[in-house]
């Protein structure tokens, strides 16, 4: 009973040692994660954060395909062994597999994570259009007066944000609980941690370099510009265009506070691939142009690095061109313009690493993709 009381004490002095400190963002780490049953965040952690309400106000449905497609034996194998939950395949506009594993159905949200990333620099450049902000050269510092540019370092512009390669002095890290990346997802104040990240270790748009903080701080202009929160304008000015069928959700910082932009959009499977789908059409819904076909054309063109352009990784070359959105974990969004094809994962595992910064789970589906396309 002694020692049982003693263990008790101890981590409830460790638990306040700990909320005292520099890394009192942990404690929401280890309920996110560890709590769950996880080790690091996952796709259903949306319980552990405040969340801005996303309503879905002009639900569209998708049209089925008569002709329905399956997996073969071996993409199922991996799909299951990787833990995959949703998967959604789109040809021409329609639905030609849909399903579902575990818990997992078509009303069930989760966790986005960097497919984020996209619908960021699509709403920039829908703001870009809509005039509250001058264009993608403009420097952040317009948005952001405080940030803090080191001497001699040269003032990024958004488009380098969007493009990684504002050289941030900061190192991506998902293993280190320690690590600022952690701290941008856990923390209750992210624009505190993106401004104490300053610019300079490299040359704003010389290199590439995967830098979450960068969304994040290309986030915080875009809300300062058009004067409300992210999650608002996306759903006025994109999410209800696209005919989102599910209630979302965006992860904040804390109650009523900004959302983590580099991160956590809640939304369905099938509300993923509508996003998709609209990359797909150019940027259009029917014919209403959204996002100018123009810049969308030159955001799915590498940028620094052939495998990343404004806020879209470009996949390596398998059968054409093929692009998409993609975040921890295995979220995935491709598009196959070639096919007309959308393909919309979401999991709880991405399997090893397969080639660069792509896993098994998108070789896998590729190599399905190139079964189904050839037959």
């Amino acid at each position: 009973m002694k020692t049982a009381l003693r263990i008790v004490v101890i981590s409830i002095i460790l638990f306040f040692s700990l909320k005292i400190s520099p890394y009192g963002y942990l404690i929401k780490g280890v309920k996110g994660a560890y709590f769950d049953g996880h080790t690091s965040a996952h796709i259903y952690d949306r319980k552990h954060f405040s969340q801005r309400e996303i309503p879905s106000l002009n639900p569209q449905p998708f049209q089925y395909a008569e002709e329905k497609w399956s997996l073969n034996t071996q993409t199922r194998e991996v799909l299951e062994g990787f833990d995959t939950r949703g998967l959604v395949v789109l040809k021409d506009h329609k639905v030609v597999l849909e399903e579902y594993w575990e818990d997992h159905n078509a009303q069930t949200i989760s966790n986005s994570f960097s497919v984020a990333k996209s619908i960021i620099t699509l709403l920039v450049q829908i703001a870009i259009q809509d005039g509250y902000i001058g264009s993608w050269d403009e420097p952040i510092t317009q948005y952001i007066p405080e940030y803090k540019i080191p001497e001699g370092v040269s003032i990024p512009t958004l488009r380098h944000f969007s493009t990684m390669t504002a050289g941030m002095q900061i190192k991506e890290d998902y293993k280190n609980p320690f690590s600022k990346t952690a701290k941008l997802y856990y923390h209750d104040d992210v624009a505190e941690v993106a401004l104490s990240t300053p610019p300079g270790k490299f040359e704003a748009g010389t290199e590439w370099e995967y830098q979450s903080a960068c969304t994040q701080m290309l986030g915080i202009a875009l809300t300062r510009a058009v004067s409300e929160s992210i999650s608002s304008y996306a759903n006025r000015e994109l999410f209800t265009k696209l005919g989102f069928e599910t209630d979302a959700t965006w992860h904040l910082d804390h109650e009523g506070g900004i959302e983590l932009a580099f991160s956590s959009l809640n939304a369905a499977t099938l509300d993923f691939a509508k996003i998709g789908e609209f990359a797909l059409n150019h940027g259009k819904v029917g014919e209403f142009e959204v996002v100018d076909s123009t810049f969308l054309s030159m955001a799915t063109q590498g940028f620094k690095s052939p495998r990343y352009g404004h806020g879209y990784w470009i996949y390596p070359e398998t059968q054409g061109k093929i692009y998409g959105s993609r975040g921890m974990l295995g979220q995935i969004i491709m598009v196959v313009p070639e096919h007309n094809l959308v393909v919309a994962r979401t999991g709880q595992t991405s399997g090893p690493k397969w080639i660069e910064d792509f896993n098994q789970v998108e070789k896998t589906l590729l190599e399905q993709v190139n079964e189904w396309t050839n037959n």
